[in-house]
């Protein structure tokens, strides 16, 4: 029987969901808070977790990756409100497996469990999804954007040069990597995809290069690293900047030498592979910062592609519109046709900060709410119908009118980001500086700008 944490501060919330799972075969147990959640997930084996987005004693993003530090596998569904959708379609890149809307419906909630229950346990280094492009999966487009876009992607991909895919979140520069891949000489050889960003800083070493057992509390076994996984093949480094000074420094060595050493052994592997990074940070500002090494900047910087948001594209999402309704249709086992006129506009109008996998969710959120045959703006949250209220309703605070040790604990989203950019400049923009004020840690104020898309 599979088990799954749930954590809500909501006690009606969870003993419903309690009672519906057990309902469906399911063991469940229940967390209030934080503290609470990391006790019971330490001392027991849960295979999913459903949290939800706010918490008394702690964030969602804060507690899903303690919990990922534990077991990195483990699926976690985000449970929020939808004024928080943007937040949770974010806090997807930095780990989350899906996120739910409450008012919770109990078979949408079922279909996503038995759907991530039913994947292979993943390990870091991600099984590269299958993308699509303009004979199946993975939609090209129209615009003269993305068109100059796949035409660089083209000239370079029969090549060995190393390439940096940038753009903000969500915009599919994964999808860019493997077209690449699969327009090169090593099509036939392995992909793999790792996201940076999601490993525990402690496992990096590991999980890039591997080890031998022994080689450190926990390692019971020998493991290969992705970069011999990925030998005669390409690796995909999705938020390369977020990886540790010293695993830079190694990452440099192994690009360069073209040879790697496990963690604990003496000895050294040839390679032979092609690196893609991707980033939504300006890494050039990272080196100035002296966050992210120069020679590797340069030595990954042979080939750049600049990948445009959705919103700069909209001729593009008619497009996407309609092979994301086939999916949902596909998935949730309804048969919409397409959209209202009206819905249409909302659609066009919406300036997707969260790129496709915000329009692709809320689309199939859409597929799952519409009554007949069309979507119609009844379909979609009010921040999706009224994008300019929801980003108004900003609370203000000041750093200074907070305890320090408690600054980020107490605050809302809103407040939280607005505590985050006040204390970034009060720090005169030096990050390191600004996570002590915080008494956070300098990756957690990282990803906390990522989630919250502060530019800086």
């Amino acid at each position: 029987m599979k088990k799954i944490l749930i954590i809500d501060d909501d006690t009606f919330i969870c003993e419903l969901l309690k009672k519906h799972l057990q309902n469906n075969k399911y063991s469940a147990e229940i967390a209030f808070n934080g503290k609470g959640a990391l006790k019971l997930f330490k001392e027991n084996k849960f295979d999913l977790v459903l949290c939800d987005f706010r918490l008394p004693d702690t964030s969602g993003l804060d507690l899903m990756q303690q919990l990922k530090s534990i077991k990195q596998s483990v699926p976690v569904i985000i449970m929020t409100a939808y004024a928080d959708v943007r937040m949770a379609v974010k806090l997807m890149k930095l780990g989350a497996s899906d996120y739910i809307t409450k008012p919770i419906q109990q078979e949408e909630l079922l279909g996503l469990i038995k759907k991530l229950l039913s994947k292979p346990e993943p390990s870091v280094a991600k099984k590269s999804r299958r993308t699509v492009y303009s004979n199946g999966d993975f939609i090209i487009g129209d615009s003269a954007k993305i068109k100059y876009v796949i035409n660089l992607a083209r000239k370079v991909a029969p090549t060995d040069m190393s390439v940096i895919v940038s753009g903000e979140t969500g915009i599919g520069k994964e999808y860019i990597a493997r077209f690449i891949h699969e327009n090169s000489l090593r099509k036939d050889k392995p992909f793999l995809a790792i996201d940076c960003g999601a490993i525990p800083k402690e496992l990096a070493n590991s999980e890039l290069f591997g080890h031998i057992k022994g080689s450190f509390t926990g390692a019971i076994s020998d493991k290969v690293g992705v970069f011999q996984k990925a030998d005669g093949g390409t690796l995909f480094l999705d938020e390369i900047g977020n990886l540790s000074y010293d695993v830079q420094l190694k990452l440099l060595r192994a690009i360069q030498e073209r040879v790697v050493s496990r963690l604990g052994d003496d000895k050294q592997k040839s390679i032979d592979i092609r690196i893609i990074a991707a980033t939504n940070e300006d890494l050039n500002h990272e080196v100035k910062e002296n966050n992210f090494r120069e020679d590797l900047y340069h030595r990954l910087n042979e080939f750049k592609i600049t990948l445009p948001p959705l919103r700069e594209r909209p001729e593009d999402i008619k497009a996407f519109l309609s092979h994301f309704i086939d999916s949902a249709n596909k998935e949730l086992k309804r048969n919409i046709s397409g959209v209202t006129p009206e819905a249409e506009s909302v659609i066009l109008k919406y300036p997707w900060y969260g790129n496709l996998r915000e329009l692709k969710n809320v689309i199939k959120r859409a597929v799952l709410m519409a009554e007949g045959e069309q979507i119609d703006t009844e379909c979609f949250p009010s921040e999706i119908l009224h994008p300019e209220t929801s980003s108004n309703h900003t609370q203000t605070v000041t750093v200074q009118n907070i305890n320090t040790d408690s600054k980020l604990k107490h605050a809302s989203s809103e407040i939280e980001k607005k505590l985050i950019i006040e204390t970034i400049q009060e720090a005169g923009y030096n990050k390191s500086k600004a996570a002590k004020i915080l008494n956070i840690d300098r990756k957690t104020l990282y990803n906390k700008i990522k989630l919250y898309d502060i530019k800086l």
